[in-house]
């Protein structure tokens, strides 16, 4: 991607793990309106081509500093660090036995409490990855730790994505 600008650059953020919702949302609006394609009706259909261009170059920027294993991904790969999320399988044994144990409770759960109960654990176990993903990016700089610790939250987000579909989907008995 060289000679482009970065997600972070395009909406003018800090290339900082720690980013809530609200701010990146902000500063895509902020960014978003200065080439809205809607500005440049009256323009050359160059010049709207281009503004489209950039509109979905910062819409990209947006979707990728929103999801946090996109947001640390980029961080990690700016300090030099492969994630190698499709070539590297290795994983703590008591994480495996977690996620094992979260995919049987999926399974077993008959009950809006249950589905609810492990909800719960999920988010609290993504709530302590994404903590220490912060330490490690933003506090230490830590790339090879923040490696470690993204690669369990794509396991915890592909877990949160499955209790929320069978939230909406399941009957519950």
């Amino acid at each position: 991607m060289a000679g482009h600008p970065n997600a972070f650059s395009l909406l003018q953020l800090p290339e900082r793990f720690a980013l809530d919702t609200q701010t990146i949302e902000q500063a895509w609006r902020r960014v978003i309106a200065l080439v809205h394609p809607d500005r440049f009706a009256g323009k050359s259909a160059a010049e709207r081509r281009v503004a489209e261009q950039w509109a979905g170059r910062i819409n990209e920027a947006k979707d990728a500093l929103l999801d946090p294993v996109a947001r640390g991904t980029l961080l990690i790969a700016a300090r030099g660090v492969d994630v190698n999320a499709e070539t590297d399988t290795r994983m703590p044994a008591d994480f495996l036995l977690e996620q094992m144990r979260w995919r049987e409770a999926l399974e077993q759960a008959t009950d809006a409490d249950s589905l609810n109960a492990l909800a719960a654990e999920v988010e609290a176990a993504r709530n302590a990855l994404l903590e220490e993903l912060t330490e490690a990016i933003d506090r230490t700089g830590d790339a090879n730790k923040a490696r470690l610790a993204l690669r369990r939250l794509m396991f915890v987000e592909k877990m949160r994505a499955q209790l929320k579909s069978a939230q909406g989907a399941r009957p519950i008995l």
